[in-house]
């Protein structure tokens, strides 16, 4: 079972903290005192902030964001034993949710009553089973819209989910669909489904169906596994290292009883 993140999106999300460590101000507590110091590039001192004065917080922040996403980095390059800078990310096409649609989605979009009385993070979602779905999401440090409105062809859905990764900058969706053995939900749910499938999103790859009934709810392994094993999907299709030579596959003997024009068609998708 899967229980942790590939090295492929540890890479990723090391490369992705460089790229943001590079974009914000070298800014430090300084030990002791409620200031904090802003460095060149060559650790000199360009200028120190008395933290209480008003407007100097924001100093205080960009320092604490430097500190933790630096104890992150520390902690992904303790768990690799190879450099992330001998890699980088290839967006192969074909995602259906990129970072331009995230920007556009505004969570709770949908006007549809909740009857519930539960709530994540000033969030009211409709079930159980969500709620604990986004229990793991923050835990597992995933961005994440409830309810956004969507698009599809023409027709407006709103996916339980929908999970982005900067890393990549891609989104994919998560359905909760929680009441197998209902009729109109399995009606509802089937739609929700063909409108995506039919708008070209791929299952565990645009999409991810966690599904449950009235008295079962999926264990916080199954679902966790789940989670992390498309995220891992995701990077190890995307996080390759920068002298790549394309690896074929070492052909399988049954390959041979397969008719030569069906076999072409194979080789030609799958680079055996």
């Amino acid at each position: 079972m899967i229980t942790d993140y590939s090295n492929s999106y540890k890479i990723a999300k090391a490369l992705y903290i460089d790229e943001q460590l590079a974009n914000l101000p070298n800014a430090h507590r300084v030990r002791g005192r409620r200031s904090v110091r802003i460095y060149s590039s060559d650790h000199k001192i360009l200028h120190t902030y008395n933290l209480d004065k008003p407007g100097n917080h924001i100093y205080g922040e960009i320092a604490d964001k430097r500190a933790h996403l630096k104890r992150i980095r520390k902690r992904l390059l303790s768990d690799l034993n190879i450099s992330p800078s001998e890699f980088h990310i290839e967006l192969s096409a074909g995602y259906r949710l990129r970072k331009e649609d995230w920007e556009k989605m505004r969570s709770q979009s949908n006007s549809k009553e909740i009857k519930t009385d539960l709530w994540f993070n000033g969030i009211h979602m409709r079930s159980r089973f969500e709620v604990n779905t986004a229990i793991l999401l923050s835990g597992l440090d995933l961005e994440f819209k409830y309810e956004p409105e969507l698009t599809v062809n023409g027709r407006t859905i709103h996916p339980d989910f929908v999970v982005y990764l900067p890393e990549f900058e891609v989104c994919f969706i998560i359905e909760c669909m929680g009441k197998a053995g209902d009729p109109q939900y399995g009606y509802d749910a089937s739609e929700r489904i063909k409108i995506l499938t039919e708008g070209g999103f791929i299952p565990f790859r645009d999409y991810l169906v966690l599904g449950g009934s009235d008295s079962y709810i999926p264990t916080k392994e199954w679902v966790t596994n789940a989670i992390v094993s498309i995220v891992n999907l995701i990077a190890g299709e995307c996080v390759l290292p920068k002298s790549q030579e394309i690896r074929r596959q070492p052909e399988d003997l049954l390959l041979n009883e397969i008719p030569q024009d069906l076999l072409d068609l194979i080789n030609k998708d799958w680079e055996f």
